[in-house]
This record gives C-alpha cells, structure tokens and sequence, in this order.
C-alpha cells in the first residue's frame, strides 16, 4: 500500500494541467485573460495609443478649410466708402497646391488710387490657385506632420503589444511560483500527516508497553518540527498569491489573491525541447517582436524628416494664378473679366536653418538604424539565452525526478524495516525528509522550466500558453 507521501506527492511529479471547471483550480489562461482585460500597465499604454491617435487626427487638420470674413466702413470723411469681403482657402495634398474663392463687395466713392477696392452693384466673385514649384511642392509640413503622426500611431501600437507581450512573461512567472509554492505546501502538509500517523501508532504501543516512551517525544518533536515547516510554506504560498493578485484581478479592476484551493493538483510535466525549436523561435522573434514594428515606424517618421528638410533647402519658389469677375453694370470698365498669373521666389541665404534641420534629420535616421540592427542581435541573443535555459531546466527536472523517484524506493524500505524493528526512528525520519527534499527539487524544477518556457516563448514574441 502506498503511503500518504506517496500519494499526495505523485500529483506533483508528472501529468497535464487540470482541467477548468466552476470551483476548478486557477489556469494561467484565465490569468492571461485578466491581464488583457484589467491590467494598469496595459491601459497606459493603451492610453498612450489613443494620445498618438488624437495626434494623428489633429494633424489632418492642416487641411482644414479656412473661411476668412472682413469688413470696413468709413462713414464720416472726403469718401464715404465700405467694403466687404468673405473668401474660402483650401490647401490641398496635390504637390502642395492651395485652392482659394472669394467674393467682395465695395461702395461709396473711392479714390483714383484706390479704384481696385471698388466693384459693379452686385459685387465681385474670384478665385485662384497656388502652386508651389520647389519647396513644398514633393513634401511640405501638412503632409509631413500627417505621415510621422500616423507612423507614431503605428509605434504606439507596437509598443502595446510589447507591453502586452511582457504583462502576460511576468504574469506567467508570478503563476507558476504561486503553483510551486502551493505544491511545496502540499509536500510539507503530506510529511507532517505521515508523522501524525505514526504518532498514532506509537502512542498505542506506549500504552500497551510495547516500546519505549521516549520514541513516543522523539516522534513528537518530529511533528512539531514539521508543522513548522507547514507554516513556513503556507506564508510562502500566502506571499505568492499576493505577488499573483497584481497580474489576476475582479471585473471592477480590483486585485485578487487566490485562494489555497484553488492551486492546480499538479505541474506540466516538462517536455524536452525540440531540436529544430531554437531557430523557429529565432526566425519568429526576428518577425513578430513588437520592439521592430515600433523601430521600423520610428524610422519611417525619421525619414520623412529627412525628405522634408531636404525640400526645405529648395528655394520657395511658387505660381499664382487667379480670375475674377464683376456682377452688375454700373460702371462699364469693370465689366470685362480678369485673369492673371504670378510668381514668387524667396531664397534664404546660406541656408542654415535648412541645412542644419537635415543633419539632425540625417542623424537621427542613422541612430534608429544602428539601433535596430542592435535589436536584431540582441534579440537573436535573447532567444538563444532563453533556449538553453530551457534545455537546462529540462534536465534539471529529470534528474530531480530520477532523484526523488530513488529517494522514495529507499524511504518504503526504510518504513518496513521500521515496522519490522529492524531499525529506528531517526533513520526514517531522514529518509522521509530526504523524500520530501528530492520532491521539493521535483516542484521547483518543474515550475523553473514553465518559467523558462515562458521566457522562451516571450523572447520569440509568442503568448506564454504553450501551443505545442
């Protein structure tokens, strides 16, 4: 017949997570889960996201319409006159172009060298259109501030992600040390049950004078000595929990410390990594990291710097064209319609400003590449780092299971020699503790390679919840 240990121990040693259930042990999934829906850290940058996002639409607002509404009027002096004018200007996307209509309406008696203020009965409509030749005709501030805003969305975005990525590491790590501690709880209660047992029986044999009293106090030592243990473990497991409640929280956002109960009766068993792993994981990394979307955005908004400043050193040179007409019949010489066109130049000299604006630019671009390709190896060297912390935490667990699994054939035949008198009670009680020690290194074993895990598959930009 197996003993107490045995039996609460081989829950420990190998077999798939429980499954979940209404009362069911607490699953890393639904700690994940909460995480995602509940976690500070996660609405900041969430939070975050949506500041780029507003960015990103108050940037289009460079090409908002502007409506534009003057008036005069001079009552008293040499000319009465008033003047009216209201007009609508449109920047476009269209190599910079602008767009603009008007309409204007004078009065009165205006002088000779004030004719252009005056208009027919009904007024003056116009329109026009600006076009940049050189500066601001490929790019100009409008369109630049869109695109690095909109590249700043998709880096918020990213950086999400990777916070997301990091919550659900931790979150993981916090879960299987609050696993390992509950199971390291269960070892401790099992080692003080096979004590109290035994308490038992030595106690009738005392009364019936079958064996000294004093095997009786030794044994009593033995139980107190062990209910200290228990104790040490249940503030362990209590501390965990606690660690535990920052990643697994209630609807209202609130932490939760989940209950003894709600431990899973047993660890994963370890698998051993497969060989051709590490470099799927590699090749994963080196595509899905959240960290290389928020790089290569950051990059795209640095080069649209550099084009700008490059425009910028461009000479602003532009083409104005426009046509107007008169309403009305008053005054016959404004009747025709007029049509011209213009051109302005402006070069500053020696374009410094300009100039300087595109080293920045240039060097900025040249930082964020040399970053990234620094991110590409250290992220190659994190996956690889994780990968054989894997592999050793594997083994690590196999031989502490090979240990135990030894520890436990010597202590069964340790407790038949006992009830045979071939031997005493402080001989077994060092084999159970030798026991409880080899089973502990099972548990922490076993928990260290879900950490590892867990580490492995965050370095290759996976979730924690291992697909297989």
């Amino acid at each position: 017949m197996r003993s107490l240990l045995q039996v609460a121990l081989a829950t420990v040693i190998v077999g798939a997570p429980a499954t979940a259930s209404a009362d069911a042990p607490l699953r890393l999934d639904t700690v994940l889960e909460s995480v995602e829906r509940s976690h500070p850290k996660l609405e900041q940058s969430q939070r975050k996201r949506e500041a780029a996002e507003g960015k990103a639409f108050s940037a289009r607002g460079g090409f908002d319409p502007k409506v534009a509404l003057k008036g005069k009027w001079a009552p008293v002096g040499y000319y009465e006159t008033a003047q009216l004018d209201a007009s609508i200007e449109q920047a476009t996307p269209i190599w910079g172009a602008s767009v603009y209509a008007g309409y204007r309406l004078g009065w009165g008696n205006f002088p000779v060298y004030k004719g252009d203020l005056e208009t027919q009965e009904y007024g003056e409509v116009r329109a026009g259109l600006d076009i940049p030749i050189w500066n601001g005709g490929p790019i100009d501030e409008r369109r630049a501030k869109i695109a690095t805003t909109k590249a700043g969305v998709r880096q918020a975005g990213a950086m999400l992600d990777a916070t997301a990525l990091e919550l659900q590491r931790a979150a993981a790590e916090k879960y299987w040390k609050w696993v390992a501690a509950g199971r390291q709880l269960a070892i401790a209660e099992a080692l003080l049950e096979l004590a109290r047992e035994r308490q038992k029986a030595l106690d009738a044999q005392v009364d019936a004078g079958a064996i000294e009293s004093i095997k009786k106090v030794d044994n009593q030592r033995l139980v107190l000595s062990r209910e200290t243990k228990v104790v040490s473990a249940r503030q362990k497991l209590e501390e965990a929990a606690i660690e535990l409640s920052l990643y697994y929280r209630d609807a209202d956002r609130r932490p939760i410390r989940p209950d003894e109960d709600q431990v899973p009766e047993r660890l994963p068993e370890p698998r051993r990594p497969g060989s051709g792993e590490l470099q799927r994981a590699v090749d994963d990394a080196l595509s899905r990291r959240p960290e290389f979307e928020a790089l290569d955005a950051e990059r795209e908004a640095a080069n649209v710097e550099v084009r700008l400043a490059k425009n910028q050193r461009s000479p602003d040179a532009s083409v104005q064209t426009f046509v107007a007409k008169d309403l009305g019949s008053d005054e016959p010489e404004l009747n025709p319609t007029e049509f011209g066109v213009g051109f302005v130049l402006s070069i500053p000299i020696p374009l410094r400003k300009a100039r300087g604006a595109l080293r920045e630019a240039k060097a900025d671009l040249a930082g964020i590449n040399a970053k990234l390709r620094g991110l590409r190896d250290k992220v190659e060297a994190d996956v690889r780092k994780a990968h054989v912390a894997l592999v050793a935490a594997h083994k690590s667990w196999d031989l502490a299971r090979r240990q135990a699994e030894a520890a436990e054939t010597l202590a069964d035949a340790e407790r038949r020699k006992f009830r045979e008198g071939a031997t005493d009670l402080v001989v077994v009680n060092l084999r159970e503790l030798a026991v409880a020690s080899a089973q502990s290194e099972v548990v922490d074993a076993a928990a260290d390679y879900q950490r590892a895990r867990a580490d492995f598959r965050a370095a290759a930009g996976r979730s924690p919840i291992d697909d297989g």
